[in-house]
């Protein structure tokens, strides 16, 4: 036999992801041998292969799975593609299941799994979505995680199917490179339904992940009529910058694409040893108490996580104080959260991210010509200086920090499709957010 062919070329030479070309090694219809840590598959098993093919294109149905996060065994679980529906079977480990798939008793929850899955599937909102599932052949975005068995970049959880005995060290989008280097870059959704974390993207924002040598690296575009929301996720990070630790937020850049434009750009902010866990997930499971507000159920259920109150307390402070600067309308339960080491299951507050819809993006020449502020803040209170007041008043922040600040942060504005009409709006906005802060604060 001639081991000459990586199993990167072979998926593409077959028409299957990555992930598809182990599954036809693992049950013998490909010819493969691992030399120096790399597996190599035969030519002519591939010819032979492609000779029997199945009909592509259909996500697997009727079949059992074992839900793994990374090497360790979670959940045996059974999926009726027809009904869409989540049959649990034994929880072999519940303490690393994702949160809401198992109930309090141990047993799995056929509703927690179907939503959580769906949490984890790009939402049908996303632009183009619908010829998307016309050219995969199905009719659910929940359905497409299910052909690259579940991986993702933001967490460690995948599936593996009842007889497989695949390595996740071998699979994982951490650790092994993914997409197609011929995607056309017009095209945000050309990666979903192959060997992509793109699978698995939530938002209605296109996003597409890329590989940079070891650097995982999410691009994201904006809203049709305006460039903005990119440039405010580098106004975000001036402002971070400024006030926050480096490990307290994530880095924004921006980009400009062949034929796509200007997009903003992020490194991934887990590894492969943690999981991200939006707030919503916790919220959800535990509920809040009668009387208590949303700021206290969380603040009460990140302390029970394990997190300090002091660094509860922290976190949501400097949550707040830098939303509250950028007229942030989109913080709600799932845009923060939690890191949880896979291994530990030791837990701390996830980094700042997602920033973007903020500063008065989509508001309309009319309200920018009435010099219109007004925004509806989230998640703790729906009225923003009211939401900032909330914030604990101490030692970690000085005004000072925030000295020429607004004019760095119209600086960054005036790089995108920003008229100087709005920008003006935009400079007096800020203005009032930090007038409102000083008045808080002092």
């Amino acid at each position: 036999m001639s081991y000459d062919t990586s199993i990167k070329d072979a998926a593409r030479e077959l028409g299957i992801s990555v992930q598809a070309t182990y599954k036809r090694i693992a049950a013998g219809t490909l010819q493969a041998q691992k030399i120096n840590k790399h597996w190599l598959v035969d030519s002519a098993s591939i010819q032979d292969s492609k000779k029997h093919a199945s009909r592509p294109g259909r996500p697997h149905s009727g079949v059992s799975y074992l839900l793994m996060n990374g090497t360790y065994p979670v959940m045996e679980f059974s999926f009726d593609e027809r009904n869409r529906a989540f049959r649990p079977h034994e929880v072999i480990d519940a303490s690393r299941a994702p949160i809401g798939t198992v109930t309090r008793n141990g047993n799995g929850s056929s509703a927690g799994l179907k939503r959580w899955w769906e949490h984890r599937s790009i939402p049908v909102s996303r632009n183009g979505m619908d010829r998307k599932l016309l050219e995969l052949g199905v009719d659910d975005p929940s359905l497409i995680p299910f052909r690259n068995l579940g991986f993702s970049l933001s967490d460690q959880y995948w599936i593996q199917p009842a007889g497989e005995h695949f390595a996740w060290g071998d699979l994982n989008y951490f650790q092994n490179d993914f997409g197609s280097d011929e995607s056309p870059w017009d095209e945000w959704l050309s990666d979903v339904g192959l060997s992509s974390p793109d699978n698995t993207s939530e938002g209605a924002l296109p996003k597409r992940w890329i590989c940079e040598g070891e650097r995982r690296t999410l691009l994201k575009g904006h809203i049709p009529w305006t460039d903005q929301q990119v440039y405010n996720e580098v106004v975000a990070t001036a402002l971070h910058n400024r006030i926050l630790d480096p490990s307290e937020f994530v880095q924004y850049e921006t980009r400009t694409i062949e034929n796509v434009g200007v997009v903003s750009a992020c490194a991934c902010f887990i590894n492969s040893d943690e999981e991200y866990v939006p707030a919503s997930l916790i919220y959800d499971s535990e509920g809040s108490r009668k009387g208590e507000t949303v700021y206290d159920a969380v603040f009460r259920q990140a302390t029970n996580l394990g997190i300090p109150p002091r660094a509860v307390s922290l976190s949501l402070s400097k949550m707040i104080v830098c939303d509250s600067l950028l007229a942030n309308t989109d913080r709600h339960l799932r845009n923060f959260g939690y890191i949880r080491n896979i291994h530990t299951l030791q837990w701390r507050f996830a980094p700042l991210f997602d920033s973007g819809n903020s500063l008065w993006y989509d508001n309309d020449e009319g309200k920018v010509a009435q010099n219109d502020h007004f925004f509806i803040s989230r998640p703790f209170d729906a009225i923003p200086n009211r939401q900032l007041m909330l914030a604990a008043r101490d030692s970690w922040f000085e005004l000072a920090l925030l000295d020429g600040f607004i004019d760095e942060a119209i600086g960054i504005l005036a790089n995108g499709n920003i008229s100087a009409w709005r920008l003006d709006y935009l400079r007096k906005g800020l203005e009032s957010r930090l007038d409102a802060l000083r008045v808080i604060w002092s």
